[in-house]
């Protein structure tokens, strides 16, 4: 487990104790797993696991089959046919009434997010929201 461990945070670019604050656990606990004198629990596996769904857990706890989901992750993209926020273009009414003038086309590449509230007015409201940034974190909002 802990060579596992420590491949999960080399592929993430993370250092322990990052991972550790990522999974919410103190940095000793992860320090200690790492250096073998202990094995991790279920609540650790369980918080790597809702910190990182891209991850096998299989692979996790045995070491068996691949390090990423990326199999079952294809399946479930496969398999949702909906249009996400990303996919839709906004209706030329919807374009007219968030930008108005004639630089339309001007400002709609300056402020992608100008029409958002339009498409979430008039379809899904937004659940949850992960911002991943390029030093390979990510901060996550759900609504409550």
């Amino acid at each position: 487990m802990q060579e596992r461990l420590n491949q999960i945070i080399e592929k993430k670019g993370l250092t322990a104790t990052k991972f550790a604050a990522m999974i919410g656990v103190n940095a000793s606990t992860i320090s200690h797993i790492l250096a073998g004198r202990n094995k991790p629990g279920f609540d650790i596996i369980n918080n790597i696991a809702k910190t990182f769904p891209d991850l096998n857990l299989t692979w996790l706890i045995t070491g068996n089959g691949s390090m990423d989901n990326s199999p079952v992750q294809k399946e479930k993209s496969s398999v949702i046919s909906e249009p996400t926020l990303f996919d839709m273009e906004p209706t030329k009414q919807q374009t007219a009434s968030v930008i108005p003038d004639k630089n339309a086309e001007l400002k709609k590449t300056r402020d992608p997010l100008a029409s958002v509230g339009s498409f979430t007015q008039q379809t899904k409201k937004i659940k949850r929201i992960i911002l991943f940034f390029e030093d390979g974190s990510f901060e996550d909002y759900e609504k409550e």
